[in-house]
């Protein structure tokens, strides 16, 4: 199983082509959508991120984000709970679009969106990723994340090289 993670799209046509060219590389099984879907970017395109969805092929998992509405469920076809608990490979996963530590339900890897900013480390002794923003990155390219069993990674969308890895 793989999976790719991916957040902050905001219905950017240019995220969502960077998007593409990411499941055609990586072939997932699951992608994993941290919120910030539809809206927000300079050149947004909700049609087709819409279409995208229902086309793709893939399992996709989200997240409601700040940006997201309940209205979006319908345009996406996936549920947006505010948070997910997934288990992959023995490891409990906690999804949510701002990681809210108040709020932590438990997991030993958590996924975050919403800075716009990648990061992958330890926070709170545990294993913390936020996946950067594919549609408006703030820290200067695009990316995404992949996990497999025992490896996670952060990935520049813009040229396909390896920002960063973990061994699980």
């Amino acid at each position: 199983m793989k999976y790719l993670v991916f957040s902050d799209l905001h219905g950017s046509a240019r995220g969502l082509q960077l998007l593409k060219e990411a499941v055609a590389k990586e072939n997932p099984d699951v992608l994993l959508c941290l919120g910030d879907t539809l809206f927000g970017a300079y050149d947004d395109d909700p049609h087709a991120v819409a279409t995208f969805f229902h086309e793709c092929g893939k399992t996709i998992l989200s997240v409601r984000g700040n940006c997201d509405h309940a209205y979006d469920e319908t345009v996406l076809g996936v549920g947006l709970p505010y948070e997910q608990i997934l288990y992959a490979f023995g490891h409990r996963l906690w999804l949510r679009h701002a990681p809210f530590w108040d709020e932590f339900r438990g997991g030993d890897i958590v996924f975050y969106g919403h800075t716009h900013q990648k990061y992958m480390g330890k926070d709170r002794g545990v294993l913390t990723c936020n996946p950067g923003s594919i549609g408006k990155p703030r820290d200067g390219s695009a990316s995404y994340a992949i996990l497999e069993e025992g490896d996670l990674r952060l990935m520049n969308a813009e040229d396909g090289t390896l920002i960063e890895s973990v061994t699980l």
